[in-house]
């Protein structure tokens, strides 16, 4: 078993991983970077199909106190009451200066004719404040370079767990590709595992993205939160790709398609004017919220697909493979909690990017998870230092990692593990996405506690099961978070919709009664 010290571990590496690495670095820690696969090539952050980012951020002679203000107010009111102003006001506070060093990294954004940097909107926001990166390689180079000039160790590998004694953090468990388990022992360890969309079967993100960093915290006894806001995006799937929904589409006639063929929002909407309040609402923002009449477009959608029915999108006329209309799970607004400096609730784990919760509530505008990353990974990786400078030594933790235990002497049939996974993903996609109800969350409670049940009788028998095997078990953890949060959370709130008890924000209310002056005019309410 091979055994790596340091000052800080770095669990991830996306753009929150790498900016905590280097804040950590850069405040005179011994830092190791734990990447799953290549660095700056999987994850939210550098996922092929956004092919970019938005970013929100005052900087220069905007950061005034009324902007600062303003945009603070934004971000609490998009969230419903569910983010922590504190993380709030530093999210707004320090955005400048973050973008400024990615600037200084040598990432571009993009400029006018002019030379003016172009700012856009994001999702549930009035204002163009987000910057918009220039070239996709670019923002990937920069990160590399900027990496590879410091002194930061990068190694390849998974965390099975995470090694915790006297009330703290000291490190991780962890496993490489080729099947060897070994520790790396740390004063301070940062998660920054990004969100767990993969663990759905309908997603935009990379398969590796289980909610590492949900399930490796909860089982350490940290305190985890919001895990029931998890962004949904329509979207096509079209030739096996995957895409965003072209919102501007569904102006034109005959563009949502059930079965049938006919037009699912004259459907759903018979008067004109209802059907086009309600089709504005809905593109003005890409993920799935309640806060506004738009959500009756994605409600009339997902209970087709409850029906087992097929909604196919119009402009997909005569093609050989139809493009099929569906909800992609996209991102998580909750996770660990954590304090000002980062850190979660267990002394020496500090969690930063999609994995934190605080800065974003039930919904959350377009281009602040990015900011995150960085006001986060900065703040992170430069309190993970402080902490590790100041403690003079790592305990012996004895403890042998859960998973380590169950080893069976014996192999078998790795399709059963397969079909463990196929039947978590097929619960979680049926019962955890845009409808939820109490007799669906507690049947997907006690299906998983079922599947967690067999995995551990089923055990793995080498090394190199273990990943797959680790993977599996990750699933199940934070399917069961998910559904536990979502029992708790009784009413309709942003992106997490109960039809059985389907109570609005009184702002959101207040706005469907003044659009639906006759409920009778939706015959899909």
């Amino acid at each position: 078993m091979e055994t790596i010290e340091t000052d800080v571990l770095i669990v991830g590496a996306g753009a929150a991983g790498i900016r905590a690495a280097l804040s950590a670095s850069e405040a005179g820690a011994r830092v190791v970077l734990l990447a799953k696969g290549e660095v700056a090539q999987a994850g939210s952050t550098f996922s092929t199909i956004s092919r970019g980012w938005g970013i929100q951020a005052l900087v220069g002679k905007e950061r005034t106190q009324k902007n600062l203000k303003g945009f603070y107010d934004e971000i609490m009111g998009v969230g419903l009451g569910q983010c922590d102003p504190k993380l709030v006001r530093i999210l707004v506070e320090e955005s400048g200066p973050r973008l400024e060093d990615l600037i200084s990294y040598g990432i571009r954004f993009r400029k006018n004719a002019y030379g003016d940097y172009v700012r856009a909107k994001g999702c549930f926001s009035d204002c163009k404040r987000a910057f918009l990166t220039e070239d996709f390689g670019n923002l990937k180079g920069s990160f590399l370079s900027i990496l590879r000039h410091s002194a930061v160790r990068v190694v390849r590998g998974y965390v099975i767990e995470l090694l915790t004694g006297d009330g703290a953090c000291w490190g991780a468990w962890t496993i490489t590709h080729a099947g060897k388990v070994g520790q790396i022992r740390a004063k301070a360890t940062v998660l920054a595992t990004g969100g767990g969309a993969g663990i759905f079967e309908e997603q935009l993100v990379s398969e590796g993205e289980m909610g590492d960093g949900y399930a490796l915290a909860y089982r350490a006894g940290a305190e985890l939160t919001n895990l029931e806001f998890i962004q949904f995006m329509l979207g096509l799937k079209m030739n096996g790709t995957r895409q965003f929904l072209p919102l501007a589409g569904l102006r034109k006639p005959g563009m949502l398609r059930s079965s049938k063929g006919s037009d699912l929002l004259e459907t759903c909407f018979p008067d004109p004017k209802t059907r086009a309040r309600v089709v504005n609402d809905r593109q003005s923002h890409f993920p799935f919220s309640c806060r506004d009449a738009s959500h009756h477009i994605d409600i009339a959608v997902a209970k087709e697909h409850q029906q087992g029915r097929r909604i196919t999108w119009g402009d997909s006329d005569g093609a050989q493979d139809p493009g099929q209309v569906v909800h992609f799970a996209h991102a998580f607004n909750g996770g660990v909690k954590i304090n000002d400096r980062a850190e979660s609730t267990i002394l020496g784990l500090f969690a930063t990017g999609e994995v934190a919760a605080g800065p974003h509530g039930a919904d959350r505008i377009g281009g602040c998870m990015m900011t995150a990353t960085q006001v986060y990974g900065e703040r992170a990786g430069r309190f993970a230092a402080k902490r590790a400078l100041e403690t003079t030594s790592i305990p012996e933790i004895e403890k042998t990692p859960t998973v380590l235990k169950n080893r069976k002497g014996r192999e078998y049939d790795e399709a059963v593990l397969g079909r463990l996974k196929a039947s978590a993903k097929n619960i979680i996609g049926s019962s955890l996405t845009v409808l939820r109800d109490e007799k669906g969350l507690l049947r997907c409670l006690n299906t998983i506690r079922g599947l967690r049940r067999e995995l551990v009788e089923l055990g793995w028998y080498d090394a190199q099961v273990l990943i797959p095997y680790s993977a599996v078990k990750t699933m199940l953890i934070v399917g069961e978070l998910i559904a536990e949060s979502g029992l708790r959370r009784k009413a309709s709130l942003g992106s997490h919709f109960r039809t059985d008890t389907p109570n609005h924000p009184q702002k959101a209310k207040d706005m469907l009664d003044s659009l639906y002056e006759n409920p009778a005019e939706s015959t899909c309410l």
